[in-house]
């Protein structure tokens, strides 16, 4: 776990031995479920529309009703001095209604969000210290409820809070996410213990830590391969991906920082989950720099502050050198090698599925990041590959 309070008021965003990097405490289901500075009149129209974003969809009355919202107060201070999960609901929120109103139709995306979804979203953004858009803190790592509150944070056990559309495949996509990033809790203790041992030189311990990272990839590869359980390509591509796409010259009215001019920014994707960035950094992967790995980079300031700063953090060739350096120890060396087939095992799966669910469907190659996933998905695993020790 990071150091209590590290990250000032954003200690919700902590890395958690028990779900990485979920939000902790357990996302808030509505907004009235603790105290906020907010008026009770607020809250139940942001709630409100929230609940009803599926319905709006469908029929056709969400710009309107997102046209009639009002420029709400959201008092900075008062917000960054409570519940920090208050603010990242809010976002979520508020990001929901900007790709809803910008994709309502798809195939002629609107080029403007309304003054009383982005000035707030735009004030939210500041707060969170990331772009004014739904990411993938929002769409995965903050949206989701444990049925039993008891039970494990697992497939089974966790449901939706926010969505576009609704369905089973739309749900399924996004808590199949949820369950990757509870699976990648052990990852993430493990390259902690196992840069410690590094440190130390002691082998064994490295061994360890670095088996205990394998398991846990493992396990987020068991996970991953559930996806086409309840979550149908066709369905998938025609009722959950258009929503999530980036923003492509903008205008956030209302904002006086932009001055009225229109704004772009990267859509939604798996590539602002923290997890693989945190493995490659830890295990001393390199990959050739190129636009796509500059897109990586990009993608940082889409994530939680806390979780860009951990992968920054456990940068390093501490891990690699040690294996290195102890090249007589076979054991050390084939589980380290488990680790780095591991990742390139997530990295293949992710790869097939960008092929199944969106690469035969498409005459454009342009993913909701804003990239060709397919090259940058091919060149990540095979430069994975060709670093095994």
């Amino acid at each position: 776990m990071c150091e209590e309070g590290k990250f000032m008021q954003q200690t919700c965003w902590d890395i958690w031995p028990d779900r990485g990097f979920l939000v902790n405490p357990d996302p808030l289901r509505h907004l009235s479920a603790v105290d906020t500075p907010l008026q009770r009149s607020t809250v139940d129209m942001i709630e409100g529309i929230a609940a009803q974003i599926p319905a709006l969809m469908e029929n056709g009355q969400i710009r309107a009703t997102l046209e009639n919202l009002p420029v709400f107060d959201l008092p900075t201070s008062d917000l960054l001095v409570g519940d920090f999960r208050i603010v990242e609901r809010l976002m979520m929120l508020y990001s929901f209604f900007a790709s809803a109103y910008v994709y309502f139709t798809p195939e002629t995306p609107e080029h403007r969000i309304p003054s009383g979804v982005a000035v707030p979203l735009h004030r939210l953004s500041k707060m969170v210290e990331r772009p004014p858009i739904l990411s993938y803190s929002g769409y995965v790592l903050n949206n989701w409820k444990r049925n039993d509150a008891a039970g494990e944070i697992a497939l089974g056990n966790i449901a939706l809070l926010q969505n576009f559309l609704g369905g089973k495949d739309e749900d399924w996509f996004i808590l199949v996410h949820v369950d990757i990033e509870a699976r990648a809790a052990g990852a993430l203790a493990g390259i902690q213990s196992a840069q410690a041992a590094a440190a130390q030189d002691d082998a064994a311990a490295l061994q360890t830590a670095l088996q205990n990272v394998s398991t846990s990839v493992q396990a987020m590869i068991t996970s991953f391969d559930r996806m086409p359980e309840n979550c149908d390509p066709n369905v998938y591509y025609y009722r959950v991906r258009p929503y999530i796409f980036g923003f492509n010259d903008v205008v956030y009215e209302g904002v006086a920082e932009y001055g009225n001019k229109p704004q772009s920014f990267r859509g939604q994707t798996g590539a602002q989950s923290s997890i693989v960035p945190s493995l490659v950094s830890a295990l001393g992967l390199q990959h050739e720099q190129s636009g796509l790995t500059q897109h990586l980079d990009i993608m940082r300031d889409y994530m939680p502050k806390p979780h860009r700063e951990f992968a920054a953090h456990v940068k390093s060739p501490a891990i690699r050198q040690s294996v290195l350096a102890h090249s007589s120890d076979s054991a050390l060396r084939n589980v380290y090698n488990e680790c780095l087939t591991r990742v390139l095992e997530f990295r293949r799966l992710h790869l097939h599925y960008a092929t199944t669910y969106i690469f035969q469907k498409v005459t454009n190659p342009i993913g909701t990041g804003g990239t060709v996933f397919m090259d940058w998905l091919a060149q990540l695993a095979n430069e994975t590959e060709a670093q095994l020790v």
